[in-house]
């Protein structure tokens, strides 16, 4: 499963990217910061606090995910990635579920806005 939270959302500019995935939840949340890159895109920290970034979750295919790979900039695990690739906890309605996210390192946020409100459509 992948969560997604940013320009992968349903309506958004990198949503045909999921056309074939099926839609699990699109009302749930990870733990972190959203932040707003400036252009055009945001980025995650991961972060045990109470904040909160709301997104869709889905069922994707190996294929799907090399093509989403390759707009995040993730070339594998310990490698010099533009978004990391970790698996995390999903709150939904009905529970907990486990499944891929893109995340920035918090080294690189420095200098980005908070979205305060976790919802890359509201960012405005």
């Amino acid at each position: 499963m992948l969560f997604v939270y940013g320009t992968l959302l349903k309506h958004e500019s990198n949503s045909h990217l999921l056309v074939g995935a099926a839609c699990i939840d699109s009302s749930c949340f990870i733990y972190g910061e959203l932040y707003d890159t400036s252009l055009g895109y945001p980025a995650v920290c991961v972060d045990e606090t109470s904040h909160t970034v709301w997104g869709e979750l889905y069922e994707v295919t190996d294929e799907i995910l090399l093509k989403i790979d390759a707009l995040e900039g993730y070339i594998g695990d310990e490698l010099k990635n533009d978004y990391n690739r970790v698996q995390l906890n999903v709150y939904r309605k009905v529970g907990v579920s486990q499944a891929l996210v893109y995340v920035f390192p918090a080294i690189k946020t420095a200098h980005l806005s908070l979205i305060k409100s976790g919802r890359w459509k509201e960012r405005v």
